[in-house]
């Protein structure tokens, strides 16, 4: 019996000893699926993103390079400011005739007209700023705008079983460079705010994802 109790005795302090690492692993292992799960939606969600916005890329070439033909030597902010009277003009067809307008204006998603409208404001800041506030306006007021505007479609591309929304934000977006075809691409950086649901331990992750597309644009 002296044996027996010496033996039940071992067994309950190995198993006090052991317990704790094994629930520590499954922890870990917990953890690092939520982790992971969370990484390929985020990860799927921006590629997904910058894939529609570069295959929309093409008509806001063509307007682009059709405004500068057209203006010649004038301001920048001048040749998109007539992008986007091209875009309304086309629009406004649509609506008026309720039919299909074939015209490529008119079929420009409405974030992408909005980054047009942007670029238009920073092409006339930059020529009525100083170089040092231009910058502050960069960075402070157009860039924010542009991230805050891809929120929503990297949103819409996120996986609503695996990704809250509203902890998806976009931190860095790539526009392409209509002037140099080789500098086209589009990119998109995302994060993704974590907060792991396991038992006894509660840790927020921030996670981020990128990726980056060739814009479809014509040849150089």
């Amino acid at each position: 019996m002296k044996r027996l109790r010496q033996d039940e005795g071992s067994i309950v302090l190995e198993a006090a000893l052991t317990m704790p690492l094994f629930m520590s692993f499954v922890v870990a292992l917990i953890a690092f699926i939520q982790i992971s799960i969370a990484e390929m939606a985020l990860q799927s969600a921006v590629s997904e993103t910058t894939k529609l916005m570069a295959s929309h890329m093409y008509p806001v070439d063509v307007l682009y390079h059709e405004a500068q033909q057209q203006l010649g030597q004038s301001k920048l902010y001048a040749v998109y400011g007539s992008m986007i009277d091209k875009i309304d003009s086309a629009r406004s067809a649509v609506q008026k005739a309720e039919t299909f307008v074939d015209d490529y204006a008119s079929w420009i998603p409405d974030p992408i007209v909005q980054i047009v409208q942007w670029e238009k404001e920073k092409r006339e800041k930059m020529e009525t700023m100083a170089q040092d506030e231009f910058k502050q306006y960069v960075d402070n007021v157009y860039k924010p705008l542009v991230n805050k505007a891809f929120v929503s479609i990297v949103a819409n591309y996120a996986n609503a079983s695996v990704l809250n929304q509203a902890n998806v934000k976009v931190t860095d977006v790539t526009l392409p460079d209509l002037d140099h075809k080789e500098e086209a691409f589009i990119g998109i950086e995302a994060e993704y705010e974590l907060k792991l649901n396991i038992p006894f331990y509660r840790k927020t992750v921030h996670i981020r994802k990128k990726a980056y597309e060739r814009a479809w644009v014509g040849a150089g």
